[in-house]
């Protein structure tokens, strides 16, 4: 199933009143955050999921996957329940949205990513919102329950690694992979998980910052099985989320995601490769 919406599919779910979620998230020391450009523009009612601010605050690692209840007081602040139909979206070609559909498809929401963000619904004559921000009034909390615990931590991606069992896919850029280029996180090394193979997310999105559609999609995807498991890897745990959506979208039916990713594996003392895969 395809885990992207369009425009157009938009436009046809208006009688369910869907609830668009900006989700737009910048690396540290970029000059801006995700906050900051949805408080300039907006798309109409959307409300804001930062991926720093509801994730598992007992974790030494950055925006680790939130709990139920922290996922829970997210939704009755903002006066949700978690059964609406929720659109992702952000101003980053997918960046931060897929995280956070990857986060809310956990807890069982109906949660599609708009295809190309909140530039494809401006291009399209969509409506964009300004000055005040839209506020529900806060709802009861119920604490949703987990559908898809579908993480993996540095021992379940070391035993696939040492037993081919999986195949380990990592999103990051080809020089962080093969261990060229210095990890923007200090104290990592260099390099890549042992039998893992790289696949930077930009190759599976459109010049649009939409996820590539069949063909496509499929001459940038390992040509394996669908029943392959999938564990799929980055930098922190959120452009994986990209990998994971694509890999879903074509129809792989066990796609994991290491939450930790190689901010876990590189500060570990786990072996490291580096050079091509």
């Amino acid at each position: 199933m395809r885990e992207t919406v369009t425009i157009s599919a938009i436009q046809a779910l208006a009688e369910t009143d869907p609830v668009f979620v900006e989700s737009s998230w910048f690396l540290p020391g970029s000059g801006m955050t995700g906050e900051e450009v949805f408080e300039e523009r907006r798309l109409p009612r959307a409300v804001f999921f930062d991926i720093d601010g509801v994730c598992d605050a007992t974790s030494s690692l950055p925006h680790m996957a939130p709990g139920a209840a922290a996922f829970a007081r997210w939704l009755s602040w903002h006066g949700l329940s978690g059964g609406e139909k929720f659109i992702i979206y952000d101003q980053t070609s997918m960046v931060g949205a897929a995280r956070v559909w990857w986060t809310f498809r956990r807890f069982g929401c109906d949660v599609r990513i708009l295809d190309g963000g909140l530039n494809a619904w401006r291009k399209s004559g969509g409506s964009i919102e300004t000055g005040e921000i839209f506020r529900r009034h806060p709802a009861i909390e119920r604490t949703p329950r987990m559908i898809w615990d579908d993480t993996v931590t540095w021992e379940d991606v070391s035993h696939a690694s040492r037993s081919g069992k999986a195949l380990i896919v990592d999103a990051r850029s080809k020089g962080r992979f093969e261990g060229a280029e210095p990890e923007p996180r200090k104290g990592l090394k260099s390099g890549h998980i042992p039998g893992s193979v790289n696949l930077p997310f930009p190759q599976l999105l459109t010049s649009e910052g939409k996820l590539k559609t069949e063909d496509a999609l499929e001459a940038a995807l390992p040509r394996i099985s669908r029943d392959t498991r999938i564990i799929t890897s980055c930098g922190s745990g959120v452009t994986a989320a990209i990998l994971s959506a694509a890999f879903l979208s074509a129809g792989f039916r066990d796609v994991r995601l290491y939450d930790g990713s190689w901010a876990d594996w590189g500060a570990r003392d786990l072996p490291v490769e580096t050079g091509p895969a």
